[in-house]
């Protein structure tokens, strides 16, 4: 006899044949039938087992590979969508920055722009503002040639942004204003700058009105009252005189910080003659002196000496002066008539005429009469110096 257990061939339709609980659909196993059906067992149920019913459920399905890549996909274009939209709103809060339109500015000054700096900044130039070229900054120097941007404070529809200007090895502080006009795609403000006062150039030349002044290169005249002032950029422009050959003055510099109205330290230059503008100014004084000596009057309009004493009963004739000797003069400083004329020794002329009378005939003389050359030189052309005396009628001369 086997020790092997053989089962009944009429039992196989029994316990042995049921499927374990976990298979039937709308049952539950308890913990012992489960033992009992994974170790096999064949004997029947627990006295008091009952398999209870259940809400019946579809089986899962699985994902296929496409679903579920798909999904995947999705669900990052999401998040990538999500990071851009993040990157994009900084970005467009950045490029719309009330800063950026001061930055865009000042880069382009810095980098000798000037044309493009001020279209940005919306400054108007008229033909007086010879300096607000590029060939005219581009000469001047201790520009601007960096800044940083300190604050910026928006207020409503306006924004206020404070920058430091490296200029001439020093920060130099300047505040910018900015009008909003309107946004980008309805959310981003768009920042208009408000053109920033320019400081200026300002230059006195004490000697005729009309000077020729060169700024930076660039020439400009004064005025009647001899003072120009020039708008210009920030920075230091050398100011020259030019008189050509008649007179000369010493120049100077003069220097714009920064914006805001800054003014520069006039400059002031006083023309005076060159050694060529000096015996133009004596050759006038001569010419005048000529004029006074050629009158047949008595008593020359505008000149400084005249003979009198006619007497009616005589009837005068051949009437001439006659210089001799000349005047020396000195030329000295501008004042507001002119150069000072002064005499430093009188001239000698004497006066005749023939006579004719109830008495006979005969010749009268006057002098000699002192000669005197005070008065100004008033300007040049290109024929010489203008003098106007200041001891006769005020009628001038020219003289080369």
């Amino acid at each position: 006899m086997s020790d092997q257990h053989t089962p009944d061939p009429d039992q196989q339709d029994g316990w042995g044949a049921v499927p374990s609980v976990a298979s039937i659909r709308g049952t539950q196993e308890t913990p012992a039938t489960a033992q009992n059906a994974q170790a096999g067992s064949t004997a029947p149920a627990a006295h008091g087992a009952q398999y209870a019913p259940t809400a019946s459920r579809a089986p899962r399905r699985k994902l296929r590979r496409g679903q579920l890549v798909g999904i995947i996909a999705g669900s990052t274009a999401v998040v990538l969508l999500l990071v851009a939209g993040v990157v994009g709103f900084s970005v467009g809060s950045a490029t719309h920055s009330a800063d950026r339109p001061v930055r865009a500015f000042l880069d382009d000054l810095t980098a000798g722009k000037v044309t493009d700096a001020l279209d940005a900044a919306g400054i108007d130039r008229t033909k007086a503002d010879v300096l607000l070229t590029d060939a005219a900054y581009a000469k001047a120097t201790a520009k601007i040639t960096g800044y940083r941007v300190a604050a910026t404070r928006t207020d409503g529809d306006t924004a206020t942004v404070r920058a430091y200007l490296r200029q001439a090895g020093r920060d130099v502080a300047a505040t910018f204003t900015l009008d909003k006009t309107g946004t980008d795609w309805g959310v981003f403000p768009v920042w208009e700058l408000q053109a920033p006062e320019l400081g200026s150039v300002d230059v006195s030349v004490r000697g005729p009105s009309g000077a020729s002044v060169q700024v930076a290169g660039t020439s400009t005249k004064t005025p009647k009252d001899g003072t120009v002032g020039l708008r210009a950029l920030p920075g230091t422009y050398a100011v020259t005189y030019d008189g050509g050959k008649w007179t000369k003055a010493t120049g100077g510099s003069a220097v714009v910080g920064g914006f805001g109205g800054s003014t520069s330290t006039p400059v002031h230059m006083t023309a005076t003659l060159t050694n060529a503008g000096d015996q133009a100014a004596k050759r006038a004084v001569d010419a005048w002196v000529d004029g006074c000596i050629a009158s047949n009057d008595a008593a020359p309009a505008g000149c400084s000496f005249y003979a009198y004493g006619e007497n009616p009963a005589y009837t005068y004739t051949n009437e001439k002066w006659t210089l001799e000797s000349r005047p020396t003069v000195a030329v000295g400083s501008w004042t507001t008539n002119g150069w000072l004329v002064s005499t430093t020794t009188f001239g000698r002329a004497t006066f005749t005429a023939d006579i004719a009378g109830a008495g006979g005939t005969g010749t009268a003389t006057a002098g000699p009469l002192n000669v005197n050359a005070s008065g100004y030189i008033t300007g040049f052309s290109s024929s010489g110096a203008t003098f106007r005396s200041a001891v006769g009628n005020g009628s001038s001369d020219t003289g080369s």
